[in-house]
């Protein structure tokens, strides 16, 4: 293996502790959380930040994640096919039912990135950020994605206990919940994640049948009845499975971990 450049590690470690960090991070906690020398530190979130991949903020002399980050992470979805594959879908579906639908791509063991989202018609639209990162466990895509990614349910109670939500169902009503996604082909979260949010998931598996990404709609808890989230729900999922089959031979990449 070719010796490694000291300042491109130090720069890939300082963008992935601002992107799993719960907030914007000043020079010094993040040269201290990485052991970095902070000089070395501040020059590369200097040269980050011109180049676009890391933002500063002059208030208050903190980091955080740029938006060139999300244009390479498209740059890169796109060229494997994956967005534009679901694309049609997401639109397709947002049309159909007035909702906001969005595509997440796991991110390593535990967790998922948002690359790809499809805005309805209603007057009053849910807005998400592309980039946006969550735990792979949180809301009806964890749901969907526990029911096929094979972890034993010790691990999941491990990472099921590590989530914060408005109103964390138990354990148990997780795990039923995990086992009725298996069976109908997608999940459901009505005001657990957020409190007057119902959204609605299916997950996308490769070829060995493992889930690498989920197709979700969000919208407002007041506006999906049983019967329209089921007819959505139906809808997500037969869409998942096309997607899948047609990335069935060339599975999306798995982002590194974090």
């Amino acid at each position: 293996m070719a010796k490694e450049v000291g300042a491109v590690v130090a720069a890939t470690r300082i963008l992935r502790f601002l992107a799993t960090h719960r907030r914007p991070a000043g020079v010094t906690e993040v040269a201290r959380s990485l052991a970095l020398n902070p000089s070395t530190c501040f020059n590369i979130l200097r040269t980050l930040t011109a180049e676009g991949l890391v933002a500063f903020d002059p208030a208050t002399k903190a980091y955080s994640p740029g938006l060139g980050l999300a244009e390479l992470a498209a740059s890169a979805l796109d060229g494997v096919g994956a967005v534009r594959v679901v694309r049609p879908h997401l639109e397709a579906l947002a049309d159909r039912f007035g909702v906001t639908m969005t595509l997440w791509l796991r991110a390593g063991p535990d967790r998922v990135v948002l690359v790809d989202r499809a805005e309805g018609s209603a007057m009053i639209r849910i807005h998400m950020s592309i980039g946006q990162r969550l735990p792979m466990l949180i809301g009806a895509l964890g749901r969907c994605m526990a029911a096929h990614a094979g972890l034993a349910e010790e691990e999941l109670a491990r990472r099921y206990a590590l989530l914060r939500s408005d109103a964390l169902p138990p354990f148990a009503t997780f795990l039923r919940q995990v086992a009725q996604a298996r069976q109908q082909g997608y999940a459901v979260d009505t005001d657990n994640f957020v409190s007057g949010i119902t959204t609605v998931s299916a997950a996308v598996r490769d070829g060995a049948g493992l889930p690498v990404m989920a197709i979700s709609a969000v919208d407002l808890s007041a506006r999906l009845d049983r019967a329209a989230t089921r007819r959505l729900g139906a809808a997500i999922a037969a869409a998942a499975e096309e997607v899948g089959r047609a990335l069935g031979a060339r599975p999306p990449a798995i982002l590194p971990a974090a």
